[in-house]
């Protein structure tokens, strides 16, 4: 995903900047009918402006019965993975949820995923908490999460999310009476029509990013429209996050809106429109 940018605000209205924003290589292998696995890279530009290669995923899956599957390795998180397939457009922005940091979009653990009928399944899973930059060695800071995903008619998707992270609430080295938890709920809809999506979340998180007594809440929206005949997407999504909510006038949004122009085969041109805004200044 190439990114070309120009700022449009005061500060910035000379900016203009190129990069990527997502470099995926991905490997899928389907060793039998009952086990298949994943490895993906992916690119982050760091602070010196230089591209690092990094593992994304990588794991294995083992389908134990009609019931179960058990993955286990660097994989996807829950929290907005699921309703991150429905807006589909990451490459131009991110979920709230990932916007905002409220989980990393990936992690190392194990989860197991049961559908306990064609219309309710869970997603349970045990993980470092840490994300995939750093591998954490300790039995404290685990993350636990359990997720119901509910498909009632076609086209509809619903989600309602809970975890618990630990973290070291003095920074000291770590001990057991040190520990914290942050927790993060969601309630995610999404639809999917002929041509269309729409959907959106409400999250809160308690001790958000591991800050003790400052709790977060927000909500996001998207859509997406394809051009009857046409190879155009008309797409948009709209955040709204409050870091603090025993803090006046530190609401974060984000808007933007966009067009998708398939050009060919894998190819699309989307030019976009982003604005940020905090508070009550000027986006």
């Amino acid at each position: 995903y190439f990114d070309l940018s120009q700022g449009l605000s005061d500060d910035v209205s000379t900016m203009l900047t190129n990069g990527f924003r997502r470099v995926y290589f991905t490997y899928n292998l389907k060793m039998s009918d009952t086990v298949s696995g994943r490895f993906r890279t992916d690119v982050k530009q760091d602070a010196d402006g230089k591209y690092r290669l990094f593992i994304k995923h990588v794991y294995a899956d083992w389908t134990a019965s009609d019931m179960l599957t058990i993955r286990s390795g660097m994989m996807g998180t829950p929290l907005f993975g699921t309703i991150e397939e429905g807006w589909a457009y990451r490459g131009v922005e991110m979920t709230m949820q990932d916007y905002y940091k409220l989980r990393s979009s990936a992690d190392l653990g194990v989860m197991a995923r049961l559908k306990l009928n064609d219309m309710i399944a869970l997603n349970i899973m045990f993980s470092n908490g840490d994300g995939y930059s750093k591998l954490d060695d300790t039995s404290f800071g685990k993350a636990y999460e359990v997720q119901g995903v509910f498909t009632p008619v076609d086209g509809l998707l619903v989600t309602a999310h809970y975890g618990m992270n630990g973290f070291d609430s003095d920074g000291d080295p770590l001990t057991e009476g040190d520990m914290e938890n942050t927790t993060t709920m969601d309630l995610s809809v999404g639809y999917e029509g002929d041509g269309f999506a729409v959907g959106g979340s409400y999250s809160t998180q308690s001790n958000y990013r591991f800050t003790l007594d400052q709790d977060g809440s927000g909500f996001w929206g998207f859509g997406r429209y394809t051009l009857p005949g046409a190879p155009l997407t008309v797409l948009g999504t709209y955040m709204n996050w409050d870091p603090d909510t025993s803090v006046d006038d530190d609401t974060m949004t984000l808007l933007m809106v966009g067009l998708d122009y398939a050009a060919g085969k894998g190819l699309s041109i989307i030019p976009n429109f982003h604005q940020t805004k905090t508070g009550t200044a000027d986006p």
